[in-house]
């Protein structure tokens, strides 16, 4: 039994029979054979012979799309002819990744949308990277995240955490981060994580990554009361505070969480946020309204500081 092996492509009309109707079609058919487009100027619908013959289906389909996008009305019939060579008939195309639209290989920017192709690869290829250098960068702050969170629970084997530590916490305190150390102030309890200090005030909860603070101050004196010490953050940039924002934090101590200033600095000192793209840790801070954003110096990509996460989130680019 036969059966279809190729297609002919008849030309039965134009839904727009005007110039500019024929000069659509003259220009898809110089995309698709690489003639000029004056031969199909004045499109012949009388003659029975068709525009292509023997394709094989592929190329049928993209002359079919191609024509078809050019408002010509066609005819496609089915023959049992052996499928005749596409370059002899048909030149190889380029499919505008944009619109979809066929068009000549050679074409430095699609005939449709104005795409330019070497600028799209160009992009495409820049955007692999990025995503590539956002997964590798992730990894490395979800894999900083976990050893903090394992010094914590080595501290915690060493220095365990009272039963009544998280009182007044509980809401604040996310699944995965691991609590080592309640301090005792003045102003409220500051609890420290594996992630951040968590400061509980009359007016809230103040959450301070360590990677923010930029230096701290423990001592400089008793104060107020001898029972007293004063511990002060300063901070990379004004960061949001239940009173408003502020470069700095005070809080008075007791003598007993006073003796804990070295673990404070430890922990302040050693953490440096790290740029979401390319995973460098040379982040310059400015404030934003209420909102913490951060420029990493080598990327030049800019960062939303998520306080409560205590993460460096890219932004996307304007």
């Amino acid at each position: 039994m036969s059966s279809v092996q190729s297609f002919d492509i008849l030309l039965l009309g134009l839904k727009d029979g005007s110039s500019a109707g024929r000069r659509r079609y003259a220009n898809a058919m110089e995309r698709l054979t690489g003639k000029e487009a004056g031969d199909f100027q004045v499109p012949s619908t009388r003659s029975r012979e068709p525009i292509f013959k023997s394709l094989d289906q592929s190329t049928a389909r993209v002359v079919v799309g191609a024509l078809g996008e050019a408002g010509a009305l066609l005819q496609i019939r089915p023959t049992k002819e052996v499928p005749t060579a596409s370059e002899k008939q048909v030149i190889t195309t380029e499919t505008c990744p944009s619109c979809g639209f066929v068009q000549a290989p050679e074409a430095v920017e699609c005939a449709r949308c104005g795409l330019v192709f070497s600028k799209f690869e160009r992009e495409q290829v820049q955007s692999m990277q990025k995503e590539q250098h956002l997964e590798e960068a992730l990894s490395k702050a979800l894999q900083s995240r976990e050893e903090w969170a394992q010094k914590a629970k080595q501290y915690l084997e060493k220095h365990p955490l009272a039963g009544e530590a998280l009182e007044g916490f509980g809401s604040v305190v996310m699944r995965d981060e691991v609590p080592f150390l309640r301090l005792t102030a003045e102003e409220g309890p500051i609890l420290m994580t594996s992630r951040r200090l968590i400061a509980s005030l009359k007016e809230g909860f103040f959450s301070i990554p360590y990677e923010i603070v930029s230096d701290v101050t423990v001592g400089g004196g008793l104060v107020q009361k001898k029972s007293r010490v004063r511990l002060q953050l300063s901070f990379h940039s004004a960061v949001p505070t239940p009173s408003g924002s502020n470069k700095q934090a005070t809080w008075q101590l007791d003598k007993e969480s006073s003796f804990f200033k070295d673990v404070i600095m430890d922990w302040c000192f050693a953490r440096v946020f790290m740029c979401g793209v390319c995973g460098q840790r040379d982040l310059d801070f400015r404030s934003d309204g209420s909102n913490v954003r951060a420029r990493c110096m080598h990327c030049a990509t800019d960062h939303d500081i998520d306080l409560r996460e205590a993460l460096a989130i890219p932004l996307p680019a304007a």
